[in-house]
């Protein structure tokens, strides 16, 4: 075996147990849990980032977190750890330079670009768990399925942060005309789109622009619908997944119970 070969395969076992060790503590639930919570603090508390390169970059450095537990998720699929771990990497490395050079409008492309991509990997891997997972409790369900969605609108958040520094005008904020909106404003937008809301503070003003905003605007309302469909669905099947000898031994006991007689 090849040097590099072997140094990867020993990279893979020593990341994929220190996932089984973990996961065995604190279980798969846990691990959605965890992963929900660091995914609500970076996709709502980017506006620390308004307050100076020290409190960006600890902000990027929490991507480190939602790598880490997502590592736990990719692990129980079986495939994909090194890759991920790769990426993971980069994109919170790439978003810790872009912390102290946030002038630098190369290497802000770079960050969003690459924190999209580690987020639509994320997004992804949730999916699997969520549509092809035969059995799973109803709980872990909707852990993986909240974390979806709030993934997603910080996922399109830099999208559309990265359009407008690449094709300047893509979005337009009506109160400061000719200044394009920054990435915080975006991921704002981002999270207003998918509410359907539509408070108009930010506008699409191209016609590519306004094709992505349709899509996740449609995309988020049918991820709903699905996800709901898909949750009922578990809730019938197990409800209803009780065999015969389950019904008959239901039956045996409710026919011992006493007859009381009728009170007049």
């Amino acid at each position: 075996m090849p040097p590099a070969q072997s140094s990867r395969s020993r990279l893979h076992r020593t990341v994929g147990a220190a996932a089984e060790a973990l996961i065995d503590r604190i279980g798969l639930r846990g691990a959605l849990a965890l992963m929900l919570a660091f995914a609500v603090v970076l996709q709502f508390g980017y506006p620390v980032t308004l307050h100076g390169e020290l409190w960006t970059g600890l902000y990027m450095a929490l991507y480190g977190g939602m790598l880490f537990f997502a590592l736990l998720i990719v692990h129980e699929q079986g495939r994909g750890l090194l890759p991920f771990v790769l990426l993971g990497a980069v994109s919170t490395t790439v978003g810790i330079v872009y912390s102290f050079n946030q002038r630098n409008e190369t290497i802000t492309v770079v960050m969003l670009f690459t924190v999209a991509l580690f987020m639509a990997v994320i997004i992804g891997k949730l999916g699997v768990f969520l549509f092809r997972r035969q059995r799973a409790d109803g709980l872990s369900l909707i852990l993986a399925a909240l974390t979806v969605y709030v993934i997603v609108g910080g996922f399109f958040g830099a999208v559309y942060a990265g359009i407008e520094l690449l094709v300047p005008g893509s979005f337009e904020d009506p109160l400061t005309p000719g200044i394009s909106p920054t990435w915080p404003q975006l991921v704002y937008f981002s999270y207003v789109t998918m509410s359907t809301v539509g408070y108009g503070d930010i506008l699409a003003t191209t016609a590519w622009s306004r094709s992505l905003v349709t899509f996740h605007g449609v995309g988020a309302t049918l991820y709903l619908t699905i996800v709901v469909a898909r949750l009922v669905g578990i809730w019938s099947s197990s409800s209803h997944s009780q065999g015969p000898a389950e019904l008959g031994a239901t039956a045996e006991v409710r026919a011992s119970r006493p007859v009381r007689p009728d009170v007049e």
